[in-house]
C-alpha cells in the first residue's frame, strides 16, 4: 500500500488531496481492526502532510477543501491523527525503553525542536522559571526540548497513568528523570497556579475545560502557549474553537511553515490584558474606527444573538450602521465609549441622553459588549466608572437599559446594581424563538457607590468569581 510524494499539476490539486484523505481514513481503519501494520499508517500520514506542506497553504486551496469536507469526515482525519501521534509516541518509548533506541532517533525530534524554538521565541520578558507542559503522552519530546533550549526543569501532567509511567521510564533512560518528570491528573484537578510558563500540547484535551482552569487559577503574570492548527493543517490537527478561549488574549501566534504543521497562540489571561487597556469617548467614527467596532459586534454575534442582530452582520448593513453612530456622535445625540488594547477596540457601549423635556435626567444605555477574550477581566469595571463620570459631566441622574432576560449579561447588569422595573414576555425574536426582556434602572449615585464597594470589599471578589464561573 506503499506511495510514492509528487507534486502534482494545478488543476489536480484537490482531486489528489482528497484520494490522500480516503486512503488515510482506510489505513487507520485498517490498522483499528488488526488488518494493516502501524506502518502503512504512518505511510499514510506523512503523504499528507508532505502534500499540505507543498501546497503552502494557499488561500485558494484551503478554502474549497475545507468546503467540502464534512464535520464528521474532519473529525474522523483528527482521530486518525491522533491515534497516530499517539502510537508513535508510544512505540518510541517502549524502544527506549528497551535500550534499543536513543533521544535523538525519534522520528520528529528536529521537527519538534524547531517548533519549540519558535514558540519560545513568542514571549518577552523575565526568563520563566517553573514550566508546565499540559498533555504530556508516552514520550514527552516536547517537555524534552523545552528543557533542552531553556536549562529549566519542566513538570508534564497527562491524564493516562499508563503513558506517564512508560514516559518516566524513558525519561530514566534518557538521563533527564530529575530535570523532566511526569505526573498523573485524570480530573484535571491539577495545581496551576505555582508555574510561569504553561505548554498546552496540541493533544491535550478537553481544551475548554484546561483553559478554564487555568483563567481562574494560573498566577498572575504567567504566559500560556496554547498549540492550535489553521488553514489545511485543521485536516490533521483539531483547532482551539473561539468559544473556548473566552477570558484569553491572543498576545501572540507562531503559524505553520517550513516544515511544521503546528500553529501556537501566546495566550493572556484577561486579567493580565486589561491592566492596560484604554478608555476613549469618541468624537466621531471614522473609517477605521467603523471596521473594528463592526468586528467587534461581530465577533460577539458568533457566539450569541444578544445585541439585536441573529448573526453576523454584512458590510453593506454595518457601514451604514456605522454611518448612523458617526452623525449621533456628532449631534451629540450619543455617546460612545471604546475601550482599547495596543490600538485594537476590545469593547464598547452607547449612552443616549433622553431627548424630551421633561426627562432631561434619564440616559439610556445600549450595546454593552466585550470581546470573549475579556471577560472576566475586570473590563467592566473600568467602563462603568468611565460611565459614571460621563453621567455626571451630562448631568443624568437616572441611567436605564433593557437586556434579554436570563442572560448572563442580565446578571452582570444587577450584579452592578442596576434593578428590575418591568419584564417584556415578547422582547426579542431570533427565528421563530421568542426571548424575554428585562428593564433595569439605576440613580448614577448608586452606581458611583456600587463601584466603591466592588472595589474595596474583598467579598465582592467572591461574587465575582461566581459570576464567572457561568461562562
Amino acid at each position: 500500500m506503499s506511495a510514492t510524494f509528487r507534486i502534482v499539476p494545478e488543476e489536480n490539486v484537490e482531486d489528489s488531496i482528497f484520494a490522500m484523505i480516503r486512503r488515510l481514513a482506510e489505513s487507520y481503519k485498517a490498522v483499528r481492526v488488526n488488518r494493516a501494520s502501524f506502518s502503512e499508517l504512518h505511510e499514510s500520514v506523512i503523504q499528507l502532510e508532505k502534500f499540505i506542506g507543498s501546497l503552502d497553504q494557499a488561500q485558494e486551496h484551503a478554502s474549497s477543501i475545507l468546503e467540502g469536507i464534512t464535520p464528521e469526515t474532519m473529525s474522523g482525519l483528527n482521530e486518525a491523527y491522533r491515534f497516530w501521534e499517539t502510537q508513535l509516541d508510544e512505540h518510541f518509548a517502549y524502544r527506549v525503553v528497551a535500550g534499543e533506541a536513543c533521544l535523538s532517533d525519534y522520528p520528529l525530534y528536529d521537527r519538534v525542536g524547531d517548533l519549540v524554538k519558535r514558540e519560545l521565541a513568542l514571549f518577552s520578558g523575565t526568563q520563566p522559571q517553573r514550566i508546565l507542559l499540559i498533555g504530556s503522552g508516552s514520550f514527552p519530546i516536547s517537555a524534552i526540548h523545552v528543557h533542552l533550549q531553556t536549562d529549566l526543569p519542566v513538570h508534564c501532567v497527562g491524564r493516562d497513568s499508563g503513558m506517564a509511567a512508560i514516559a518516566q521510564q524513558a525519561l530514566e533512560r534518557c538521563n533527564l528523570s530529575s530535570t523532566v518528570q511526569v505526573f498523573c491528573s485524570s480530573d484535571g484537578g491539577y495545581n496551576v497556579s505555582d508555574y510561569d510558563l504553561i505548554l498546552i500540547e496540541l493533544l491535550a484535551s478537553p481544551k475548554k475545560g484546561i483553559l478554564r482552569n487555568l483563567r481562574k487559577h494560573c498566577r498572575r503574570g504567567c504566559q500560556i502557549l496554547c498549540r492550535t492548527s489553521f488553514g489545511l493543517w485543521k485536516l490533521l490537527h483539531e483547532p482551539i474553537p473561539g468559544r473556548d478561549m473566552r477570558g484569553f488574549h491572543v498576545k501572540g501566534q507562531q503559524v505553520a511553515e517550513g516544515g511544521q504543521t503546528i500553529s501556537t497562540l501566546l495566550l493572556e489571561p484577561a486579567r493580565s490584558a486589561a491592566a492596560d487597556i484604554r478608555m476613549q469617548w469618541l468624537e466621531g467614527v471614522d473609517s477605521d474606527t467603523a471596521t473594528q467596532l463592526l468586528r467587534l459586534i461581530n465577533r460577539t454575534l458568533e457566539e450569541e444573538t444578544t445585541i439585536g442582530f441573529p448573526g453576523p452582520i454584512d458590510d453593506e448593513t454595518g457601514y451604514a450602521l456605522m454611518g448612523k453612530l458617526d452623525a449621533a456622535v456628532k449631534s451629540g445625540n450619543c455617546h460612545v465609549l471604546v475601550a482599547s488594547k495596543d490600538g485594537v477596540i476590545v469593547g464598547q457601549l452607547i449612552l443616549t441622553p433622553n431627548s424630551s423635556p421633561n426627562h432631561q435626567h434619564i440616559v439610556e444605555l445600549t450595546r454593552g459588549t466585550i470581546h470573549p477574550s475579556f471577560r472576566g477581566g475586570g473590563l467592566a469595571l473600568i467602563a462603568f466608572q468611565e460611565v459614571a463620570r460621563k453621567c455626571k459631566e451630562l448631568r443624568r441622574e437616572l441611567i436605564c437599559l433593557d437586556v434579554r432576560a436570563g442572560t448572563q449579561a442580565a446578571m452582570w447588569w444587577q450584579y452592578f446594581g442596576f434593578k428590575p422595573f418591568g419584564l417584556l414576555p415578547d422582547y426579542s425574536r431570533v427565528g421563530e424563538k421568542k426571548y424575554q426582556g428585562l428593564y433595569l434602572y439605576q440613580a448614577t449615585a448608586d452606581l458611583e457607590q456600587r463601584i466603591n464597594e466592588i472595589t474595596t470589599d474583598p467579598r465582592d471578589v467572591l461574587r465575582r468569581s461566581t459570576l464567572q464561573r457561568h461562562d
